[in-house]
């Protein structure tokens, strides 16, 4: 056990976050592996200090607001076209909090390093943050966003489409991220800006991504474009193009590595 951590104190924080998963949970914002994943992120993040532990549960309880304002408006906009719905399982908590967690456990290990860790961490989240803004406030837009690999418009939901309001949501939720983690004491004032670059680039690496490489499946009988192996009519759906194993959970992983290394690059 880390001289900065005690048996006692990690007691607590898991505790503290089976209690915020367990609201999230019967709230419906957590499928019950998400429960799980959720416990193991949040009570390693505040195992390594509160600053640590209050700006995930800011990132979360945000996140889950963006989430349910207007929430049967924007599935019956996507229903046809995502995989998942509204329900966070473990794969999604992993791939959006799993390097913030493993950069908690390396400030408990490595306390010299920790200043330098929470900026990393701290860069994967707010990358991560920003993502789920730019595409809550995409789907809540009535238009129909455009595909940046066609330039033509696509169904709302579509991976890789982009809109203004979605924009402008990444680029504010990025900054109010980082403002957040100032304000909880995880980052210091004069790095606000390279956090806020960092959530910028990683959202956008997503974009990218997404419009070019994610796994998209073809419906015949809809003879629709969709990311879901069995698509909403009941028809098993068919490889159409991108790379097949990088679906929309490895591409948000992808979101918070760049957002991680682009602090790292602008000189943490």
């Amino acid at each position: 056990m880390p001289e900065s951590a005690t048996w006692a104190g990690v007691a607590t924080a898991f505790g503290i976050a089976a209690l915020i998963a367990g609201i999230a949970w019967r709230s419906g914002s957590l499928s019950k592996s998400g429960l799980l994943a959720a416990i193991l992120v949040g009570g390693t993040a505040m195992s390594a200090g509160s600053s640590w532990g209050r700006f995930l549960v800011f990132w979360f309880v945000s996140a889950s607001l963006a989430s349910r304002i207007g929430r049967r408006q924007k599935e019956r906009a996507t229903a046809d076209v995502v995989a998942k719905g509204g329900q966070r399982d473990a794969a999604q908590v992993l791939a959006n909090g799993g390097i913030y967690a493993l950069c908690a456990v390396g400030a408990l290990v490595l306390p010299a390093q920790a200043a330098l860790l929470a900026m990393v961490g701290v860069g994967a989240l707010v990358a991560a943050g920003a993502d789920t803004l730019a595409t809550e406030t995409g789907t809540l837009w009535r238009g129909r966003p455009w595909s940046l690999r066609t330039g033509g418009l696509v169904p709302t939901g579509s991976s890789g489409a982009v809109s203004l309001p979605g924009t402008l949501g990444m680029v504010l939720g990025a900054w109010l991220l980082a403002l957040t983690s100032q304000f909880t004491g995880l980052i210091p004032a004069d790095r606000v800006f390279h956090v806020t670059l960092a959530g910028i680039a990683g959202a956008t690496a997503d974009t990218l991504v997404g419009a070019w490489w994610q796994a998209r499946r073809w419906c015949p009988t809809c003879e629709r474009e969709t990311e879901q192996t069995v698509h909403q009519c009941g028809t098993t759906t068919q490889p159409w193009r991108g790379l097949p194993w990088l679906d929309n959970d490895r591409v948000n992983f992808l979101c918070t590595a760049v957002g991680a290394a682009t602090v790292l690059l602008l000189g943490a």
